[in-house]
């Protein structure tokens, strides 16, 4: 069911079954348990399951920093990645079912951003990541606001749906324009991703501490999107399963999961890699559980009553506003470690060692020392410096555009 599948990617949305609880069975919170011990013990469990979700990316940013004779896409195939892939998606499934059996979503919905809380401290911490207090905190601060707000303004349905029901949703046709923008914005990232590769990925080395904030949104956007895609599909499913429907109906919402979740996977493991996973993970749950609750709602024919009722549509609107100022605060960051070298510090390198170590740049000596330095060339291929705004020589090296 991958990481989509667990509160620390940021809660279904679905205010009556959280896929976990769908496939435990588990009734609508007006029936669920709500003794103090059951209570306390589901709020444990669930904050055990963040706790492994960011344990697991925390292995497979790992993973995805070592070299490895196996890769599919951008998946790295290693003992490493695949024990992070157990701890942080396999694992917390059966918490889950667990959780959402003992208490009501209503009270662990509210939960879903400890995982951001959770990053914030391990990242850090076990991955060597700088931790700057002034904008990270109050950028997972504003997501964590902006989460719990959509996330109690989303959809509240409490039907089981059959087969028949679920393909009617389906085929709706507020969906399927939702859907087909889904996949227009899917297939454009992941185009413009391809088409840049290279520029991209010399632009994460260049900005380690502070990357362009829509290039992180670039991968972390296609991944929510397909995780919503897994969502749905898996919430089907578990609905169909609850219901005792024939495996058949079951396998072809299983089998929409698999290709969805496959994308979702390949993405998120591409934002680790460029990424410090302090900076990514915050933005990929904030959009997987906006998208989630935007989906939900339209697919469950919701977003009606949603923009009937003004509490809730305000309510929503607002916390979209805290996700986005959330993401964007990220673009404060300062630069510093290996990405705070100045424009000076640069030219320095070039004109002292002739071979500059900064990612995209390279230079040889010229045939003449006397021969001036033509320019110094960016990964983008824009000139992002001339000899005659340093104040070093830098006779006797020419920039190359690699």
């Amino acid at each position: 069911s991958l990481d989509a599948m667990n509160s620390s990617q940021l809660a279904q949305p679905f205010a009556d079954g959280h896929i976990a609880a769908s496939l435990a069975g588990a009734v609508p919170d007006a029936y669920a348990p709500s003794d103090a011990v059951g209570c306390v013990i589901a709020v444990a469990i669930n904050i055990a399951s963040s706790a492994l979700t960011v344990c697991g990316f925390l292995l497979q940013k790992k993973a995805n920093e070592s070299p490895s004779r196996w890769t599919i896409g951008d998946i790295v195939i290693s003992t490493k990645w695949i024990l992070g892939f157990s701890v942080g998606i396999v694992l917390p499934i059966p918490a889950q079912v667990l959780a959402y059996s003992l208490a009501p979503m209503s009270l662990l919905t509210p939960l879903s951003g400890v995982s951001v809380a959770l990053n914030m401290v391990f990242a850090p911490r076990f991955l060597g990541e700088r931790l700057q207090r002034w904008p990270d905190v109050p950028a997972c601060i504003s997501i964590l606001v902006g989460t719990l707000l959509t996330t109690l303004a989303g959809p509240r349905h409490d039907k089981q749906f059959s087969f028949g029901d679920l393909m009617s949703l389906l085929g709706r046709a507020a969906f399927i324009w939702a859907l087909l923008a889904l996949l227009l914005t899917v297939f454009g990232c992941i185009h413009y991703m391809r088409r840049r590769r290279t520029q991209l990925e010399h632009s994460a080395q260049a900005r380690p501490d502070n990357p362009n904030i829509v290039e992180v949104i670039l991968p972390a956007l296609v991944a929510a999107l397909c995780g919503c895609l897994t969502n749905i599909s898996l919430k089907a499913s578990g609905e169909l399963m609850k219901g005792g429907a024939e495996f058949s109906n079951c396998a072809v919402w299983l089998l929409s999961a698999g290709v969805s979740a496959l994308v979702q996977l390949n993405y998120v493991n591409r934002g680790l890699r460029l990424y410090l996973q302090t900076v990514f993970f915050p933005v990929y749950s904030a959009l997987l559980v906006l998208t989630n609750t935007c989906y939900g709602l339209i697919f469950y024919n919701e977003y009606e009553d949603l923009l009937s009722e003004a509490g809730r549509c305000i309510l929503f609107s607002i916390g979209i506003g805290f996700i986005v100022l959330g993401i964007f605060m990220f673009r404060m960051r300062r630069s510093d470690g290996d990405g705070a070298e100045t424009m000076d510090e640069q030219f320095a390198e070039l004109a002292d060692t002739g071979m500059c170590s900064r990612p995209g740049w390279s230079c040889t000596p010229t045939t003449s020392p006397r021969e001036p330095v033509v320019g110094v060339v960016g990964t983008g291929g824009e000139e992002v410096g001339h000899c005659t705004h340093s104040p070093i020589p830098l006779a006797g090296w020419r920039s190359i555009v690699d």
